[in-house]
């Protein structure tokens, strides 16, 4: 209990000084982002964390590291004999995979202290795809792609809890103990970050192709896009990137509301992730609710009708479903390009680098400063660019 209790005391105290600046909250400065300020830290004191970091926050991190290796052993096993090269898990095989992952996310949310409901909304795309708009659906046996609103470190487990899903991973992880067997399993993808355009082509042609191709045989399961291509707080959704919908085919939109009036909030916006880590295993009673909404499949009638959304069409299907996820959730708009996110995040983390919350000439492209931030930009434009290689 005192080794736990010193080790709580020594985070607690860490993450107070890396935060210093966000609890000094200045209007004049965080009324200009109001999508990526902290809306907690007015509300943080240390003593309302050395409780939980003393007698809990430890003890919680080994739980979510213990989780993880059990999950990785798992996946080991049942892979245990098959061949991805030839195709995904079927079967009891991938039965037994969906009930492992989904038990080990709610294990996982569990002891982040984190409690989610879902619940399913009959919204009408009339205003976007017209009148009987559904009858002209295409007849697939399942929808591939999943849109989704980014706001915290946790959002993957969460979803997860409700939604058996892939994911976009850095072909690195092919080779990658244990990592690559739990990307096999979820049937995920692997893009390649470096490589000339041919390998990247390559890449984006087969793996892309086959997710895409599965709307047919329903084969894979539906690969999961963080669209806004990096995170807010929670209260808003960012303009969406090309990812999710250069192939116009159908998603699924769903949109994650996480209580923001707590004294912790899981949002990964502008503060590093350990600390965040650290703040959020010293409290708990976080909620969140996940609004799934029906199927969008773009037509005629929305590029026609909405042209003015976008010079592409991808940019037309892309604000509409966007348009709809706010509307269903009252979350409000944000339209602060991503890089000016990174210039304050940078100046409230105190990093030398940013002199300024605001962007200064010659600071525009200087490093980023959040690997969560850096990745997603990265990743995105790799995938932009591999999806245009492989057009």
């Amino acid at each position: 209990m005192s080794i736990q209790a010193v080790i709580g005391l020594i985070a607690i105290e860490y993450a107070f000084k890396r935060v210093r600046r966000m609890i000094k909250v200045d209007e004049d400065r965080d009324s200009k982002f109001p999508a990526f300020r902290r809306l907690d830290a007015k509300k943080w004191s240390r003593w309302k964390f050395y409780p939980g970091a003393l007698l809990t926050m430890p003890s919680r991190l080994i739980l979510l590291i213990l989780s993880g290796i059990v999950l990785a052993l798992i996946s080991v096993l049942l892979t245990l004999g098959h061949d991805f090269k030839k195709g995904p898990t079927k079967g009891c095989r991938k039965a037994s995979v969906g009930f492992f992952y989904t038990t080990m996310a709610w294990i996982f949310c569990f002891i982040c202290g984190l409690f989610t409901r879902k619940e399913k909304v009959d919204f009408d795309y009339s205003y976007y795809l017209g009148k009987d708009y559904k009858e002209g659906y295409r007849d697939v046996k399942k929808t591939s792609t999943i849109i989704c609103n980014h706001v915290s470190w946790i959002d993957t487990m969460n979803l997860y809890q409700y939604f058996s899903m892939a994911f976009t991973l850095d072909v690195g992880f092919k080779k990658a103990p244990l990592m690559n067997k739990l990307g096999d399993l979820v049937d995920s993808i692997y893009l390649p970050r470096g490589g000339n355009e041919e390998s990247r082509a390559k890449a984006a042609s087969a793996d892309l192709g086959s997710i895409g191709a599965d709307e047919s045989s329903g084969h894979y399961l539906p690969l999961i896009v963080f669209a806004e291509g990096g995170t807010t707080n929670g209260s808003a959704i960012m303009k969406f990137k090309k990812g999710g919908f250069f192939s116009l085919k159908r998603v699924k939109p769903l949109v994650m509301k996480y209580n923001l009036e707590t004294s912790v909030s899981p949002a990964y916006d502008i503060i590093e992730v350990l600390v965040l880590a650290i703040l959020q295993l010293s409290w708990s009673c976080l909620t969140c609710t996940i609004i799934e909404m029906p199927d969008f499949e773009p037509n005629e009638y929305l590029f026609e009708t909405h042209k003015d959304k976008g010079k592409e069409q991808w940019e037309v299907y892309a604000w509409a479903v966007r348009d709809a996820m706010l509307k269903v959730s009252t979350l409000k708009e944000c339209n602060i390009p991503l890089r000016e996110k990174i210039i304050y995040e940078g100046y409230m983390q105190m990093n030398r680098k940013f002199t300024s919350p605001f962007p200064v000439q010659g600071e525009e492209n200087q490093g980023l400063t959040s690997p969560s931030t850096k990745v997603a930009i990265k990743k995105e434009e790799d995938l932009k660019e591999n999806i245009n290689t492989a057009q």
